[in-house]
């Protein structure tokens, strides 16, 4: 009868020693920082989550209030909506606006305080849109009346001439509006040259796509879908650029011509 004999694995005792837990201080010298090891200090305490603010959207915007700066918390909060009723119709203000018009019925209905911060910001308010009048007012003469002077200097030096160009500046001394329709320095210059030029080079497409669809259709061949495409493709091309000059206030041209 033969009889069968059960061995340790060949690393039993290898695996078994790793794996021994040390005692004392020689447990913290012994421990060493690895894969899923991670620093004591670090680790969650038992009993605590590891996302006290949860994962819902409401939790990670009062997680995000309570790290944003004060300043930055409360232009957040006066730029938020607040619902009115104004009659039947309804509609949405700004926080600033809302505080400011219950500030002004406050006013009206007697009280000392709301009327005279009320007042306080009206005149503050208007002392500084008639500095901003004046500032751009005294911008448009002295580009008009020295710009000769200073075009005139720059170019006897070998300099490119001054920006911004008098044709791009307008007073409207009616309603008091400033208004700037070009670059104010080199670089927004360049910008514009670039804009122009694609524009300029679109549009010569566009014409041709389209006296090829004319000649075409005029011979009994309508256009092609592709030719289609392609024409639809240059005219978006166009209405982003005119999008740029429009979002800049700036014309399809650069004042003073070639020497601008």
């Amino acid at each position: 009868m033969s009889k069968t004999f059960e061995t340790d694995p060949p690393d039993a005792d290898k695996e078994s020693e790793n794996h021994a837990t040390p005692v004392g201080e020689d447990a913290a010298d012994d421990y060493r920082v690895g894969y899923r090891r991670p620093p004591k200090s670090s680790r969650f305490k038992k009993g605590q989550s590891g996302n006290p603010f949860g994962s819902s959207r409401k939790a990670r915007m009062r997680q995000r209030q309570l790290t944003l700066p004060l300043v930055d918390l409360v232009l957040e909060n006066s730029q938020g909506l607040v619902p009115i009723r104004e009659g039947n119709r309804r509609s949405t203000i700004s926080m600033k606006e809302a505080l400011i018009r219950k500030e002004c019925a406050l006013a009206i209905q007697g009280s000392r305080l709301a009327l005279k911060s009320s007042l306080d910001r009206i005149d503050k308010a208007e002392q500084r849109k008639l500095a901003e009048v004046l500032e751009h007012y005294n911008t448009y003469r002295d580009c008009q009346d020295h710009y000769p002077a200073k075009a005139k200097a720059s170019l006897d030096r070998g300099r490119p001439l001054p920006l911004p160009h008098p044709d791009d500046l307008h007073f409207d001394y009616n309603t008091f509006k400033f208004k700037l329709t070009g670059p104010m320095n080199p670089d927004e210059l360049d910008q514009l040259k670039q804009i122009l030029e694609t524009r300029e080079n679109i549009m010569r497409a566009i014409e041709e796509q389209r006296a090829d669809a004319d000649e075409c259709a005029s011979q009994g061949f309508p256009i092609s879908s592709k030719d289609l495409e392609f024409l639809s493709r240059l005219e978006n091309s166009l209405g982003i650029l005119d999008n740029a000059l429009e979002k800049r206030g700036w014309l399809p041209r650069i004042a003073g011509g070639k020497e601008a």
